[in-house]
């Protein structure tokens, strides 16, 4: 199986997976997230778990097609950007990350649509590919 495949496939089903955690467990996730908020190293913390995943993503699934295909490729620079930005700036992610309640309201919000672009993705690398 080529290597993009088996990425769109993982990203997919982690995506389901993740999304349907944020609408079940808000409050656990903002738990998880809070400390890191209030953290100066926070965003070292953030860049390590998530900086990986993103150069995986963009070393093995590389695709600027037209199509549903592009959804990982974007996933993946954005989230390696995300990551170089905190490196540089460890306390940039105190800037986008919210009080508890809105932390809550916006991780229920996300959760949705992390679950369609999973279901996209995923149907596309298992039927279409």
């Amino acid at each position: 199986m080529p290597i993009d495949i088996l990425i769109a496939r993982w990203l997919g089903i982690f995506w389901i997976i993740v999304g349907l955690s944020h609408l079940l467990h808000p409050a656990k996730w903002a738990s998880l997230l809070l400390p890191l908020r209030d953290r100066d190293t926070g965003g070292f913390i953030l860049a390590g778990m998530s900086l990986p995943i993103g150069l995986v993503i963009i070393l093995g699934h590389n695709i600027w097609v037209w199509d549903i295909p592009v959804i990982v490729t974007v996933a993946g620079w954005m989230t390696s950007l995300k990551s170089v930005i905190y490196l540089l700036f460890p306390s940039a992610h105190t800037r986008v990350m919210s009080s508890s309640v809105r932390l809550e309201l916006g991780i229920r919000l996300v959760g949705m649509p992390i679950m369609i672009l999973g279901a996209l993705v995923a149907y596309d690398a298992f039927c279409r590919r």
